[in-house]
């Protein structure tokens, strides 16, 4: 059975990306091989695919952190995972692969609750809004929650995980035909220019920001005192999915230089959260992998907004550029 990988072999728009054959590697002693059923998409690989993620690898390279299938091959040493378990795993780059030989200890049983298709959904989501929820800004009962990107993959999750951790939550959506989707998760719902003319709308104890530049300013202003804002993202940069300079560098110049003078004004907090930098620590992998057995204790469903065939990757990342997504965006093997 032949199989493929989409690779990045040049910097530009989604139809750049290209489909090729490849040769499958055995798994060393501590890994596992997956034949994979589905592969996420982030907008990370969008930002990579412009030339804008500056950790990308040299061209040409596989783009993909985060796949799910079932095990085809483990090595020796592999105790817990055997052939034919139904797996999610969390891959540093090499994602976007119909197979992929990774270590053991980025690969995880998939919870019975959840599917291949959605578990695909899980890895880069859950462990974002884990880090950013639970281990920066320590979110606990009774918090006052704003999630701005409400309707993403991460934000679907954060809602989820913060409303168990019994907070209070609002969400923000661009488009006001999503604000439903976000009520039916139980939280409050706004549109971002809504939620912006209305100051009163403030004493947030957590504000997760994904779109960078110039509203990070506003939304720090409406923390409490001891909040805490992270920023997991500048997606006010990107548009219509092309290189358009001109964007990204706005957004970058309009990302407020905040003096820790003026915080102490505040009393609040500003956290920079880049997960996929985390992934690259072992530590940091085998601990995020482990805390996925909290999954089924919340109940975290994870939204799959829409499937594409591998094949049909370029209509895919168009559609979670342009904005058109609500949860997740998927590769199909």
């Amino acid at each position: 059975m032949a199989h493929h990988d989409i690779v990045i072999e040049k910097f530009g728009s989604a139809s750049t990306l290209q489909l090729r054959e490849v040769a499958p590697r055995p798994p060393a002693d501590d890994e596992v091989a997956i034949d994979v059923a589905y592969s996420g998409i982030n907008f990370a690989d969008i930002q990579m695919r412009l030339g804008f993620y500056p950790d990308a690898p040299k061209k040409p390279f596989v783009p993909g952190y985060e796949v799910s299938g079932r095990v085809s091959a483990v090595g020796k040493a592999v105790r817990d995972i055997r052939p034919g378990d139904a797996v999610i795993a969390g891959t540093y780059f090499g994602g976007y692969a119909s197979h992929v030989t990774i270590p053991s200890r980025q690969v995880f049983k998939l919870p019975p609750s959840i599917d291949l298709e959605a578990g695909a959904a899980l890895p880069v989501n859950y462990f974002t809004a884990q880090l950013a929820l639970f281990e920066m800004a320590r979110v606990r009962k009774g918090d006052r929650v704003l999630i701005e990107c409400a309707t993403g993959g991460v934000g679907v999750l954060a809602i989820q995980m913060a409303r168990h951790a019994g907070a209070e939550v609002t969400g923000l959506t661009t488009s006001a035909h999503k604000k439903s989707f976000i009520e039916s998760l139980g939280a409050t719902a706004y549109t971002r220019d809504e939620f912006r003319a209305n100051p009163e709308l403030c004493g947030y104890d957590f504000i997760l920001n994904a779109s960078g530049g110039a509203e990070i300013q506003w939304q720090r202003a409406r923390l409490g005192m001891t909040g805490r804002m992270v920023c997991v993202g500048m997606s006010s940069g990107v548009k219509d999915g092309k290189r358009n300079y001109l964007r990204i560098g706005l957004a970058a110049l309009r990302t407020p230089r905040i003096s820790v003078l003026k915080l102490f004004d505040a009393n609040s907090g500003i956290y920079a959260l880049n997960a996929l930098h985390v992934l690259r620590d072992p530590v940091w992998i085998e601990r995020l992998t482990r805390s996925m057995d909290t999954v089924e204790r919340m109940g975290l469903k994870p939204h799959v907004g829409k499937v594409f065939a591998a094949t049909d990757v370029a209509s895919a990342h168009a559609f979670l550029e342009t904005k058109q997504a609500t949860g997740k965006v998927l590769l199909s093997w």
